[in-house]
């Protein structure tokens, strides 16, 4: 899975693995990612939008791969209908977002019956976090239900966790697009690019933080990775993004690990010179 999304200030570049403890069990990967490049009438340019998803993978979450592809796709649809209406209250997004998730977990359910009724029970097999982020010349959009993580990295390679941890989610708990009360759960910020903007945004689902030993370990990922990119070039960091989480679930979590990445094209200048 290659990006090949670009604009004039934002590139992406993102893989998903399978868990090292999925693959012994024979399970599918339970995350999902997707991207897409949104025209932005407000600008003379357009945005980058990207969104990865983690399904619970519980015996009652049966279906949360689906979920999590459901999500992705529903977080894109209401980032682009945002990108054209830039006078849209941001607050609410997580309700719309709710709304569309739901809407596709019918849908689903339509052409896969459950045998048991719809709403919340039916909701719940579906389980799923969601982490999106919308990057356009002017503003960055960030929206997040349940664990993961979206970092900031700044030029001088400092780490910015744009939601901090949700103190009341212990062990595997998590909030999550499947509960009645999903809207409210669900965290939204809306920037100025302007100042010193971020080099680097990282979505990542928690089973990446998790194959750390700390989160000060984890943190580091983001500073070394902008070197990377300003050393070799995006592409070169994103062929070998496979490899790299592939063995980070290995040796750490065993969950299934989905990474997204998106730099402002400033960032490779040091890379394209050479």
């Amino acid at each position: 899975m290659t990006g090949g999304v670009e604009t004039s200030v934002w590139r992406f570049a993102g893989r998903s693995v399978r868990g090292a403890s999925h693959r012994r069990r024979k399970l599918p990967n339970q995350d999902a990612i997707a991207w897409c490049a949104i025209a932005d009438p407000a600008t003379a340019d357009g945005g980058v939008a990207a969104a990865v998803a983690d399904g619970h993978g519980s015996s009652a979450c049966f279906r949360s791969d689906a979920g999590a592809e459901i999500a992705v796709r529903s977080a894109l649809a209401v980032l682009e209908d945002f990108c054209a209406d830039r006078g849209k209250d941001p607050v609410a997004l997580p309700a719309e977002l709710v709304s569309r998730w739901r809407a596709g977990v019918q849908a689903h359910i339509d052409t896969h019956p459950l045998g048991m009724p719809d709403g919340p029970a039916a909701w719940r097999v579906y389980g799923t976090t969601l982490l999106a982020v919308l990057a356009t010349p002017d503003s960055l959009l960030y929206l997040q239900i349940g664990d993961g993580d979206i970092l900031a990295v700044s030029n001088s390679g400092d780490i910015t966790r744009l939601f901090a941890r949700d103190q009341r989610l212990l062990g595997v708990e998590t909030t999550s697009l499947c509960t009645a009360g999903a809207a409210g759960e669900m965290r939204v910020r809306l920037e100025p690019l302007d100042g010193s903007p971020p080099a680097l945004l990282l979505l990542a689902t928690d089973g990446y933080a998790n194959s750390f030993r700390d989160d000060a370990g984890f943190l580091r990922v983001g500073a070394d990775l902008l070197d990377m990119i300003r050393t070799d070039g995006i592409e070169k960091v994103e062929d070998s993004l496979d490899a790299w989480l592939t063995e980070a679930s290995e040796l750490g979590s065993g969950d299934d690990i989905t990474l997204a990445l998106l730099c402002r094209t400033a960032c490779e200048e040091a890379a394209n010179a050479d």
